[in-house]
């Protein structure tokens, strides 16, 4: 991708110009053999296109609240926060869903254009953002409820999902409670309509460069890669070296992290790309980047892993 050639070239002028005689492997001599979303975070997290994309499955999908839903959705690799292995709902590679977990699962492949997803376990601090999918419930089994969330407005969602007991799809209302992990389901005037919804965690897909998993690029992913990978010596580094695959899911992190397939190592270029997003943003030195966007390409988009070569 054009944007992911600039970043790569301006990755290699980092290095050069920020290491004072000691040279590191050129990333010019990296190949990226992965590819990455049309739909930048950017462009997710637009209220306008996300509309468009909702009215779209309204009309050609009938994808409307009272339509009954009886589809599935395939999932594909997944992992928990931090890329380690296996996943809270039990869900893994080529496992079906319904209900729904199917129609959220189905809803947010089609917006995102990926099956690369990882899940994280929500809290008072989570964040919410379009396209989340969230399970409720104080269990993790495939009985308990998953939403998709549509559109925010501070702490209140749009959501879809399905009624389990006659596979109705439900066009709902939710709002986070304050400094809360539980949601309320308010009605159509905004009072509430059920209180103290327990949930458990959501399901996003990874983003490139956030080798942490939280969504955004910040001095944590550049910690992160300054303590596992920021040592100049011995580029490229081979990923199973850098995380333990019993534990972590290294095939997901080595795309995250641009990584080489064929080779299976992490080039010197990654820290360099970390570093000089979180210190310039648009070129711009000294403006720090708070946004967790990419910014190599000056359009500050960011996007999503697959798992497609090129």
């Amino acid at each position: 991708m054009k944007n992911m050639k600039t970043r790569i070239a301006a990755a290699a002028f980092a290095a050069i110009t920020a290491v004072c005689g000691m040279q590191a492997i050129s990333a010019s001599a990296y190949v990226n053999h992965f590819v990455y979303t049309v739909i930048s975070q950017d462009q997710a997290e637009n209220a306008q296109y996300m509309g468009e994309v909702v009215r779209g499955w309204s009309r050609f999908g009938n994808i409307n609240a009272g339509t009954t839903w009886t589809g599935s959705a395939t999932c594909g690799p997944i992992c928990k926060k931090n890329f380690g292995k296996g996943s809270y709902s039990g869900n893994n590679n080529g496992t079906v869903l319904t209900k729904s977990q199917g129609l959220s699962m189905h809803m947010a492949q089609s917006f995102f254009g990926t099956t690369v997803f990882m899940e994280h376990i929500t809290g008072s601090n989570t964040v919410y953002k379009p396209g989340d999918q969230v399970r409720l419930g104080s269990t993790r089994n495939a009985a308990q409820k998953t939403i998709f969330i549509t559109y925010v407005n501070g702490n209140t969602f749009d959501t879809y999902s399905i009624n389990h007991s006659n596979n109705k799809i439900e066009c709902c209302k939710y709002r986070k409670k304050a400094n809360s992990y539980q949601f309320q389901r308010l009605n159509a005037n905004g009072t509430v309509a059920e209180d103290n919804i327990y949930t458990d965690f959501l399901i996003r897909p990874i983003k490139e460069g956030d080798v942490n998993g939280d969504g955004v690029f910040t001095g944590a992913d550049q910690t992160w890669l300054n303590n596992n990978i920021g040592d100049m010596s011995n580029y490229p580094k081979d990923a199973n070296a850098l995380m333990n695959p019993s534990t972590k899911a290294t095939e997901l992190f080595i795309r995250a992290a641009m990584g080489d397939k064929q080779t299976w190592t992490i080039p010197y270029s990654t820290y360099y790309t970390v570093g000089w997003d979180l210190n310039h943003k648009n070129g711009q030195q000294g403006v720090y980047n708070d946004t967790g966007r990419m910014t190599w390409d000056g359009s500050s988009n960011y996007y999503f892993v697959t798992v497609n070569d090129l």
